[in-house]
């Protein structure tokens, strides 16, 4: 009987730390996205700031047309989900941090 109920006691603790598991591992989920789209929105305004610049340097400053580029990752709206979309975030971190701003825009352009 004593083996019993110390089954019955483990097999209650147990099912409760799971319970608390999955309800951390779910708010700790919707914590990431909220900061995620707190991120993102700051980092997209920095990137218009940056174009918005570039185009005054560009038809101001050097006389030089300018055409905005294609950024079809601004269109992406929450956290990455696929492979497909990583690797071409690591590929646009990776330009903008050996390469600076156009090297960085030159591989969203083709």
């Amino acid at each position: 009987q004593s083996l019993e109920s110390e089954l019955a006691r483990i097999t209650g603790q147990f099912q409760e730390t799971r319970s608390r598991m999955r309800d951390l591992a779910r708010s700790s989920a919707e914590k990431f996205r909220r900061v995620w789209m707190v991120n993102e929105e700051e980092a997209k305004a920095l990137i218009r700031e940056a174009l918005d610049a570039d185009r005054i340097i560009h038809v101001q400053q050097l006389g030089m047309p300018w055409e905005e580029p294609e950024l079809r990752f601004m269109d992406n709206v929450g956290p990455l989900g696929g492979r497909r979309e990583k690797k071409e975030a690591m590929e646009a971190a990776t330009a903008l941090l050996e390469g600076g701003i156009h090297k960085f825009l030159g591989i969203f352009l083709g």
